[in-house]
């Protein structure tokens, strides 16, 4: 199975899963090695596989087992630029409870760096989209679609 990701009309489209992984009252951020920002540990969907199934994948790939999946909370559209690339984006995020003790990062060569951060200095950081510190701080108790555009 490939990443769903296609580039179309000067646009990257990407499919993507994220988690807001809490324990208690921190939640679990990653950025890559030599950045300043963070962004919800996840990755993309690949073809033929539902959102769910991607998210465990993605997540027993990055940070071993040890987690519940609580409810899809969020669908983000994101437009932005990254390395030159126009990216369109669309995201399903799930609330994710961490049940374990620790990480166990299964990707011994990865470049993310994975780190609990308290839920009271999340305002402190730079997240990726930025919108989606409201959706960890205030969660709705339905789905949300959020659109967010970067640079306007």
């Amino acid at each position: 199975m490939s990443d769903i990701s296609v580039d179309l009309n000067g646009y990257r489209i990407n499919l993507r899963v994220a988690a807001i992984v809490t324990h208690g009252a921190d939640v679990l951020l990653c950025r890559f090695r030599g950045q300043d920002w963070w962004f919800l540990p996840g990755g993309r969907i690949k073809t033929n596989e539902d959102s769910h199934s991607a998210l465990w994948r993605e997540l027993t790939e990055e940070i071993g087992v040890g987690f519940e999946v609580i409810r899809p909370a969020v669908i983000v559209e994101n437009f932005f630029d990254l390395d030159g690339i126009h990216f369109h984006e669309i995201c399903t995020i799930y609330e994710v409870e961490w049940i374990s003790d620790e990480i166990h990062s299964k990707e011994k060569s990865s470049s993310e760096i994975f780190e609990w951060i308290p839920r009271a200095k999340l305002c402190d950081v730079v997240l990726k989209p930025d919108l989606i510190k409201d959706s960890i701080l205030n969660p709705k108790p339905g789905f949300e679609l959020v659109v967010h555009r970067e640079n306007e």
